[in-house]
């Protein structure tokens, strides 16, 4: 290897800076030794020094005559220009160098460059701060002023004019580079300080990877970074946008919308599709973004001087579609028209799990938009993905309660329509749970919390979540009732072998999701069998606030519930909407405009039920004040009829906890006879006794049953007739 090209090897930015700052000492050395004045005009120097002592810098020389003005700063320049020419050559051969990127990413004039060098220099060497501060006549000035540069970075007379104009407000180095004078003074005053931005500063001495500032709002993903796809159906997606992207219209913004489930790999695309470019990609989060437009401008406006700076790609994360109220679009326009202008190869993503049209979103006029969805895998990929991540943890092949995870992986994949983000995160979490017990593999009621714990919505704005903690044990139906609540729970586990699999999914465009109607009196179990449904499909369970959803006001409802189902199906969550026959009710003749709106009302959330392809859950006391075409979107309708006797006796047993103390005398067969209420009651009667019988510190007996049983049919308007529990009480 020559001696020339193993210098290069070597040659990196500290040591490219050393040489520049040769010219640069050469200037302030000859600024000084002419005076500490204009070099092309003849100054009154008689304060000089008064503050900080000439000899502190260097010893003293003799006075050059102004006679010597000319000659002396045209050596320099000589000077200056013959060294800018050998740094340029070596810099040429080595493009990756902080300041030649910067210079190029800008697109800065010599006279821009030389000024970058000069404010960057204080940060390089304290030094600097004397020299400056006695060739500004002011102990205090110890950074960059405006008359410096123009007296120092000149190669002639014009060049003050010249220079004048780049520091404006419309040039580079006040826009992208330079900090805005803090004092009040004016931004091109003779006085005004230059200062380098701390990202800039940064960004040349290789301090930082990513502007501080930006943390909490921005992430960075490197070229050599790029990850391979989240899974082969994502390939369809790449392939389509890389040529998309390779024939895009000559001038225009290039714009990839991707759209589709959280965790599906929209962002790893568009790392892929930047690396690809040899770019690497600023991932910007919407919902991070402050709402206050002047401080988002101030973000918005370290995200393009990122891109600019590193010649990066700009994506755009959406979390919901709450940001389009909460940000001003104006600042987000006119951020990515200086994106689009200004860089050398602008590229935007933009990732939703919406599909987006070009007018929904805030982009320069010269944009061009294309989107493509990114669909959800599979319940044969989703199974392998459970199973891929089950064979890394590289042990048993069965979880500490004997349950195979192979067979677990394909119960999983069908249970929950999950991408390969979510899958792994619900993974990772189930690992947690189980190490929080001291075991190495998680359980399978770990992995069932865990993929619950994946969704993420804002339901709980509309509705009220139910945790489920009854199973079929405690559900106390005829044997029919139960039948037809298993069958629907099938339709949901199996949904994606009969419309994926077999292909019924073609042939139906609506009306695929599950939707069961629960019939009958208080208290005979409705809410139980939600629970039991949402226990056994392991999703999570939201009763629908009817307080938070209907609205006097016109249109108002028919938002809300369509806020309602949008965050349901991103979460896949369960909505009950117990005392249906309110909102469900039969329409009416229209006889004034309130029978208009509430005919529509009506109609739009029948749309919305047969639309929405989750598990919905309608519980009503008076079936018979249902509207007909409600029932027949139901997928099935249970019918919860008044308990008898015996049923009744099963539910006072499963409502007694095993830890419970029992007087030997408790008679269940005989409450179940006399006490003809439902299920719902038969709790309050339980309850009732029990804190009866510790009041007493006593066992539950069946004089504290019989008392609470008195309180409940008074409750209910039921007067017992005097003998009615003999023989244990009159």
């Amino acid at each position: 290897m020559a001696a020339t090209e193993a210098t290069l090897v070597g040659y990196g930015g500290a040591e490219h800076l050393r040489d520049e700052f040769i010219w640069l000492d050469a200037g302030l050395r000859t600024l000084l030794d002419l005076g500490g004045d204009d070099p092309f005009a003849d100054p009154l120097a008689a304060f000089k020094g008064l503050v900080i002592d000439k000899t502190e810098l260097v010893e003293e020389d003799a006075a050059a005559t102004a006679e010597s003005y000319d000659r002396a700063w045209q050596a320099y320049t000589a000077f200056r220009r013959e060294t800018e020419e050998r740094i340029g050559e070596r810099a040429r051969r080595n493009d990756g160098l902080p300041l030649v990127r910067l210079a190029a990413a800008f697109r800065l004039t010599v006279w821009e460059y030389r000024c970058v060098l000069l404010c960057l220099a204080v940060e390089w060497d304290r030094k600097y701060e004397k020299w400056y501060a006695y060739l500004n006549d002011d102990a205090t000035a110890r950074t960059a002023t405006v008359d410096l540069a123009l007296r120092l970075l000149g190669d002639a007379e014009e060049d003050r004019q010249l220079g004048r104009g780049l520091l404006g407000q419309g040039g580079m180095l006040r826009r992208w580079l330079l900090q805005y004078p803090g004092d009040g003074s004016a931004a091109q005053g003779l006085k005004s300080t230059l200062r380098l931005d701390e990202r800039v500063i940064s960004f040349l001495l290789e301090t930082e990877r990513l502007d501080g500032r930006l943390s909490g709002y921005a992430e960075v993903r490197e070229p050599d970074e790029a990850p391979g796809l989240a899974w082969e159906g994502a390939a369809e997606a790449e392939y389509s946008l890389r040529h998309v992207i390779g024939d895009w219209p000559t001038g225009s913004l290039p714009v990839a919308g991707l759209w589709g489930a959280r965790g599906g790999g929209k962002r790893t695309l568009l790392h892929r599709l930047a690396a690809r470019r040899g770019q690497r990609l600023l991932i910007v989060s919407l919902a991070a973004l402050p709402s206050e437009e002047e401080r988002l401008r101030g973000v918005l406006g370290r995200v393009v001087r990122e891109a600019l700076l590193t010649d990066a790609a700009i994506a755009f994360a959406e979390e919901d579609g709450a940001w389009k109220e909460r940000l001003p679009l104006e600042p987000l326009r006119s951020s990515l028209e200086a994106y689009a202008s200004h860089a050398q190869r602008p590229l935007l993503g933009w990732s939703s799990p919406d599909q987006r049209t070009i007018v929904e979103l805030p982009l320069p006029g010269h944009a061009a938009y294309w989107s493509i969805e990114i669909p959800p895998p599979s319940a044969a990929v989703r199974a392998e993905l459970w199973r891929r991540h089950a064979e890394e943890l590289g042990e048993a092949a069965l979880s500490p309660d004997g349950i195979d995870y192979e067979s677990l992986a394909a119960e999983l994949a069908d249970r929950f329509h999950f991408t390969p983000g979510q899958i792994a995160s619900a993974w990772r979490q189930a690992r947690v749970l189980a190490a929080g017990r001291g075991e190495a593999l998680p359980r399978r009621v770990d992995l069932a919390a865990a993929a619950r714990g994946q969704f993420r919505h804002r339901l709980a704005q509309h509705a009220v979540a139910i945790e489920p903690r009854r199973g079929w044990a405690d559900l106390i139906l005829p044997a029919e009732s139960m039948e037809l609540i298993r069958e629907a729970c099938n339709r949901y586990v199996f949904r994606e072998t009969v419309l994926g699999e077999w292909g019924f999914s073609s042939r139906l465009s609506y009306g695929i999701g599950v939707h069961m109607l629960f019939a009958g009196p208080p208290g005979t179990g409705k809410t139980m069998a939600a629970e039991v449904v949402a226990g056994e499909l392991g999703l999570e369970l939201y009763r629908v606030d009817l307080s938070r959803i209907v609205s006097k006001y016109i249109g108002e409802t028919e938002q809300r519930l369509r806020e309602l189902f949008e965050e349901a199906r991103q979460s896949g969550a369960i909505l009950f909407f117990d005392e249906g026959d309110a909102l469900f009710g039969k329409r009416t003749e229209v006889k004034d405009a309130h029978d208009r709106y509430a005919n529509m009302e009506a109609a739009y959330l029948l749309q919305l039920i047969e639309a929405y392809d989750g598990v919905t859950i309608l519980a009503t006391n008076l079936m018979q004040n249902l509207d007909e075409a409600l029932l027949r979107r139901m997928s099935v309708i249970v019918k919860f009829p008044f308990p008898d006797s015996e049923n009744r006796a099963r539910i006072f047993d499963s409502l007694l906890p095993a830890g419970a103390p029992l007087d030997e005398e408790l008679d269940i067969p005989f409450l179940a006879q006399r006490v003809d209420v439902s299920g719902g009651h038969i709790k309050n009667i339980v309850l009732a006794a029990a804190f009866l019988a510790a009041g007493e510190r006593r066992s539950i007996g069946m004089a504290h049953m019989i008392r609470a049983a008195r309180a409940e049919l008074q409750k209910l308007g039921k007067i017992p007739m005097r003998g009615s529990f003999a023989p244990y009480s009159d």
